[in-house]
């Protein structure tokens, strides 16, 4: 399944330009996984080959990534909220535990967006949770805005510096990616665990 995103991504980039850069990483950034990691290096080395310039794509990179996110918050805010009031007992997520992700945002909403940005797998989604926590959104787009900013230049200038060694840039990022998802997959169970010994203690 990754090696297909990542090819949707490079036909993206091959056939579409800045309009499939702008496309794959809007969508990326509300929860449809066209992996930026992949996008943006790819259009770093385009630049680095003289069929892109490097400063259009971190602006399009950035401002995509941005809307996408605020996307992301409006359906954390609408229909993510609405799902988890309705059902979110089914699935280990009580109104309890909306109200401490709410204080959380609250309190550290800023950094948590800055940072979520900023990391692969979890910036496409960081937006739903801080949009069902009611986040300030003008500190959310702020932060936002200033997340992609640093990824997308990040990512664009590595593929302009490592134009003829995008195969390595992929497996390093590749891995760090498996690495976030087991981290994910851990939490999972302690959070599925944690809520079992309180059900049956209850």
């Amino acid at each position: 399944m990754a090696a297909g995103l990542s090819e949707i991504a490079t036909n993206m980039i091959a056939t579409l330009g800045y309009g499939g850069l702008a496309v794959g990483l809007f969508v990326d950034s509300f929860g449809i996984p066209i992996p930026s990691e992949v996008l943006l290096p790819l259009a770093g080395a385009a630049a680095k080959q003289g069929q892109m310039s490097l400063l259009i794509v971190i602006i399009v990179g950035t401002l995509a990534q941005t809307a996408g996110a605020v996307v992301a918050y409006w359906i954390g805010m609408g229909p993510g909220l609405e799902f988890v009031k309705r059902y979110g007992k089914y699935v280990l997520f009580s109104e309890h535990e909306l109200e401490k992700t709410h204080k959380l945002f609250e309190k550290y909403g800023s950094w948590l967006t800055l940072v979520g940005r900023c990391l692969p797998g979890i910036r496409t989604y960081i937006g739903i949770p801080a949009g069902m926590a009611r986040m300030n959104f003008k500190a959310f787009f702020a932060a936002s805005l200033a997340g992609s900013f640093v990824w997308t230049v990040f990512l664009s200038v590595l593929g302009y510096q490592l134009a003829d060694h995008l195969d390595t840039i992929d497996s390093i990022l590749s891995k760090f990616g498996y690495l976030l998802a087991l981290g994910g997959i851990i939490f999972f169970i302690w959070f599925v665990h944690r809520h079992a010994k309180k059900r049956k203690a209850s």
